[in-house]
């Protein structure tokens, strides 16, 4: 079978994966449960979806005969990799099935499998609030937008938020490893304005934005940063060096996320061909072991320059303090 026709039989994959009902649902020993041997030495990647097809056999013939989805991000063991269209794995619940290669990196791994090392942040009160360069808390650039990131308890909450001129927009990501599985409920995700105004600025459902006449869901006029307020010494330290000294560094949960929208900041970013409610953040239980994320939109206020965006997880509050330049 050439190239080409693989990466027919790719597009028609995603397509049966998103309708099971067509797929076959015949159990094959492929997908029986084995116990794991190897330690994980690649990681799920998702380049503009958010689930990868797992089928028993290795030349994914159509109809699918699906053993599951993999997640964004979700460590793996290669069990054969023959350097053809796809890879013999085993997820880390001793199942064993094939994957497109495509969807497999392995430069990751370090950093997505040892979680375990990553400092944790201290909550006060039930609050654990981001500071540049405390335990826990991270910050780094992903698709050119400034994310910040806190550990605790086993749970990390990433996010960024840019301003699109018409809504402020939030990425949010969360992964767990708690050990048990944590409620994840956008509509008690809250952005309160702090400065010049203190008052909260509403979400706007992602329903409603996917039936608005404008084309600036995405588009990118300004992206916030941390707050000098959690930035001790900030005249002193440039964020450049911030930034390659990381002291808590983790995994960017992110990425796979952000880039479903343009990386650009540019004023006339159109991105109609975007399904707003497919990367829309959904309410969900997330196992110990997985992440889920998504976007959020904000009402917006042209002068404002001082934001907190608060993620409850667990029993725990994570606070993310950011600046933004005014726009008119």
């Amino acid at each position: 079978m050439s190239v080409t026709s693989k990466h027919l039989i790719l597009g028609s994959a995603l397509l049966f994966a998103a309708l099971p009902a067509l797929a076959s649902e015949e159990n094959t020993p492929g997908a029986a449960p084995v116990a794991p041997a190897a330690a994980p030495n690649a990681v799920v990647k998702c380049p503009g979806v958010t689930n990868i097809p797992f089928t028993a056999d290795q030349e994914q013939a159509l109809p699918l005969n699906l053993v599951g989805t993999l997640s964004c991000g979700e460590p793996v063991t290669v069990l054969s990799n023959q350097e053809g269209y796809t890879a013999q794995i085993r997820t880390k619940d001793g199942v064993v099935g094939y994957v497109a290669q495509m969807y497999l990196a392995t430069d990751a791994v370090p950093k997505m499998i040892q979680r375990s090392a990553q400092a944790s942040a201290k909550p006060v009160n039930g609050v654990v609030r981001w500071f540049a360069g405390a335990a826990g808390c991270d910050e780094f650039l992903s698709h050119d937008r400034h994310v910040e990131s806190i550990t605790a308890g086993g749970i990390t909450v990433q996010v960024s938020i840019q301003d699109s001129g018409w809504k402020y927009r939030a990425n949010v990501a969360v992964s767990n490893e708690s050990g048990d599985h944590v409620l994840v409920l956008p509509g008690i995700i809250t952005l309160d304005e702090l400065a010049p105004n203190l008052r909260a600025l509403l979400a706007t459902d992602a329903a409603r934005i996917a039936h608005e006449p404008t084309h600036q869901v995405f588009w990118t006029l300004a992206d916030a940063v941390p707050s000098r307020s959690a930035v001790a010494d900030y005249s002193a330290v440039s964020e450049s060096d911030r930034l390659a000294n990381r002291t808590s560094p983790a995994p960017d949960y992110l990425n796979p996320h952000l880039a479903l929208a343009s990386s650009h900041h540019v004023m006339f970013e159109r991105t109609q061909s975007i399904d707003v409610q497919s990367v829309a953040l959904k309410s969900g239980n997330v196992p110990s072991g997985q992440l889920t994320a998504g976007v959020m939109w904000f009402e917006r206020d042209p002068n404002a320059h001082e934001l907190s965006l608060r993620v409850p997880v667990g029993n725990l509050v994570f606070d993310f303090p950011f600046s933004l330049e005014q726009k008119k």
